[in-house]
């Protein structure tokens, strides 16, 4: 054992000689990362597909155009007029059975836009979140998302130098239950650290 030991260490010590052609084959062969690549502008897609889902219903925006379709068959179709969607969400939040379509963007002047669509009979109605007031609007500085809580929508967003909150900056989320007569009930709100 020792012998064999000794020769492998005697063969990899010996100097071998490299002739042009391994050196080819070698850098032919070597990491691709090495290299440097250009991008392929062609590749790169211009927009993110935004997808919503609720039981067969399918919320997509692309284009600037929210889509809403059931079992893949196209329902409705609404021109989201400069606005660019950053969040959407499908749920039945007052039991009708309809879903609405929760959508949160932004508009070119950094504007936040927040409002749901609600489709009857092949027609679409707009429903507007209701805006920040009194002790909510505090503070206030962006960072907006929405998400759905068991049978409240929450609007989650960043605030700052607020005096009247318990922690002076961190995240503020108020709950809201929507109802049949499409109407906003803020339930209750939170500071977060």
């Amino acid at each position: 054992m020792v012998g064999l030991f000794y020769f492998v260490q005697q063969w990899e010590d010996e100097p071998m000689q490299v002739s042009l052609e391994d050196q080819l084959h070698f850098s032919s062969s070597a990491d691709s990362l090495a290299s440097d690549a250009a991008v392929d502008a062609q590749q790169i897609q211009q927009a993110t597909a935004i997808n919503a889902f609720l039981e067969d219903y399918e919320a997509h925006v692309e284009n600037h155009v929210l889509l809403l379709s059931k079992n893949n068959r196209l329902l409705h179709q609404y021109k989201l007029n400069k606005i660019e969607v950053d969040q959407l969400l499908l749920a039945d939040m007052n039991g009708d059975d309809l879903p609405e379509c929760w959508v949160l963007g932004h508009k070119p002047s950094k504007q936040v836009e927040i409002f749901a669509l609600e489709f009857k009979s092949g027609h679409s109605k707009r429903i507007n979140f209701p805006t920040l007031k009194g002790s909510q609007a505090f503070g206030y500085v962006g960072g907006d998302s929405l998400y759905l809580e068991k049978t409240t929508i929450a609007r989650q967003f960043n605030f700052a130098h607020d005096p009247y909150a318990d922690v002076e900056s961190g995240k503020r989320v108020c709950f809201y239950q929507y109802g049949k007569d499409q109407s906003f009930v803020l339930k209750k709100t939170i500071d977060l650290e």
